[in-house]
């Protein structure tokens, strides 16, 4: 639809998109004055005889409003060693290291983006909706930055568990927990240092029960997911982490564990847990191992053939190995206290489902390969996501690290400086001091009608 907006055939769409690049460049320039004049405080505040000035130096931060460039001050401190390092004050208040020369809003729509985009996907993605050019490496590098906290973070909090300082505040008698593994690609390095073509990516979430949210509808209740390339070992040791972290387990009666009976995940069990061999995994093994559609139903009926008979060998072996978990933990003569208000107690068996939407939907289709550090980044993430707290993953480049009193000091002399002149008494136009923001340069083109709009 072509909206006429003036009589030189401006449509709404152009206006939109003009509109919106030159808010985006007041926001540049506004933040480029305000991180300027933050750095003179900070040059002005500092222990001189720590840090030596020595000069400006010029740097460039990608923020959704496009990439603003800005000087700020480089200093020459000595440190008890005696080696000198050269540092900036306004990089360390930022905390830029963190990132890269990236601002948290821009990391947190990146990581919004990955969990169901391609890295080109989402570097197209963004550059569209934002004012900022990004490429698809430059959304990698981010990602890694950020899923390297996350590793971090997770090693912090297992030593925490270790040591028994970790409780959550959920108290649940009774601790669903489900496990299984993905096989996902790798990449060339990868693969060759390994010697095959997949590695397996584990795969675990706990939660308390089942709430009813409509007809014949269910989520799952307090879910905590965790995922990772990672020996079975250093898995189940976050594992328990993580479910520490949110759930009491003081509190907890009774744990049922649900998995396809591999021996890494029944590593996990112990003399009170309760094992169910998943459903499905003991479903699939009837299909697999046994070929005639009939013998499916009635095996021992149809045994005519040497493979047939060795494969159903097999099969009579896997479900000899788990034939504890063979009945439903409904079946099991386990002894439940009552549920939570709300809560119910259904069957288990929504391991598949989860792996699926958790891991394989976003990095097993698609022909997409990764390599063992980036896949792991990568899952932790997605692990981050379904559990309902993705927003840790940049959680911590949002601490209120600017100080308020000079923050909104700065703010108001930019403001007061973008004022239009004073008229007083007769009309004597005082000149104002300063310059106004996205008023700078030569007024042409599309600038000039907008202004107009705008009023001046």
């Amino acid at each position: 639809m072509n909206l006429m907006i003036t009589e030189n055939g401006v449509t709404f769409k152009d206006l939109e998109k003009n509109i919106y690049a030159w808010v985006c460049q007041i926001g540049r320039q506004f933040t480029q004055e305000f991180l300027e004049r933050y750095d003179r405080l900070l040059m002005e505040d500092r222990d001189r005889k720590k840090y030596r000035n020595k000069g400006v130096r010029q740097t460039t931060v990608k923020t959704v409003y496009g990439e603003v460039t800005y000087r700020r001050t480089v200093y020459e401190t000595v440190e008890e060693e005696g080696t000198r390092r050269f540092v900036y004050l306004l990089d360390e208040t930022l905390e830029l290291a963190n990132v890269g020369l990236i601002s948290s809003n821009m990391a947190e729509l990146l990581v919004k983006g990955i969990t169901e985009l391609s890295y080109r996907e989402c570097a197209a993605k963004v550059s569209e909706m934002t004012g900022q050019t990004i490429s698809a490496m430059g959304v990698w590098n981010v990602i890694q930055a950020l899923g390297e906290q996350v590793c971090e973070e997770e090693k912090e909090l297992t030593e925490e568990y270790k040591k028994g300082h970790i409780k959550g505040e959920k108290e649940s008698p009774v601790l669903f927990e489900e496990t299984d593994g993905v096989y996902i690609r790798l990449q060339g390095k990868d693969r060759k240092r390994m010697g095959q073509d997949k590695a397996e990516l584990k795969v675990g979430i706990a939660y308390s029960g089942w709430r009813k949210t409509g007809l014949d509808r269910y989520t799952l209740e307090d879910k905590v997911a965790v995922a990772g390339f990672s020996k079975a070992k250093e898995f189940h040791e976050y594992r328990e982490a993580q479910i520490a972290q949110t759930f009491d387990l003081d509190f907890v009666e009774q744990r049922i564990l649900n998995a396809d009976g591999a021996a890494w995940i029944k590593m996990v069990k112990n003399k009170s847990t309760c094992f169910q061999l998943d459903p499905f995994h003991r479903n699939k093994a009837v299909r697999e191992k046994i070929h005639h559609p009939a013998a499916q139903r009635a095996i021992l009926e149809l045994l005519e053939e040497e493979k047939e008979i060795e494969e159903t060998e097999e099969l009579i072996r896997y479900y000899e190995n788990n034939r504890e978990g063979l009945l439903p933990y409904q079946s099991q003569g386990l002894e439940l206290p009552e549920s939570p208000e709300g809560v119910e107690y259904r069957n288990m068996g929504t391991m598949e489902n989860h792996t699926w939407s958790i891991i394989a939907r976003r990095m097993k289709h698609g022909h997409r390969s990764f390599s063992i550090r980036g896949g792991n980044h990568l899952a932790k993430i997605l692990a981050k996501k379904c559990s309902g707290k993705l927003y840790e993953v940049t959680e911590r480049l949002k601490k209120p690290i600017l100080e308020q009193e000079k923050t909104e000091l700065i703010c108001e002399e930019i403001l007061t400086a973008a004022k239009a002149p004073r008229k007083e008494g007769k009309g004597y136009d005082y000149p104002a001091i300063g310059h106004v923001v996205g008023l700078e340069g030569k007024i042409q083109g599309d600038r000039k009608w907008l202004l107009h709009l705008a009023g001046y």
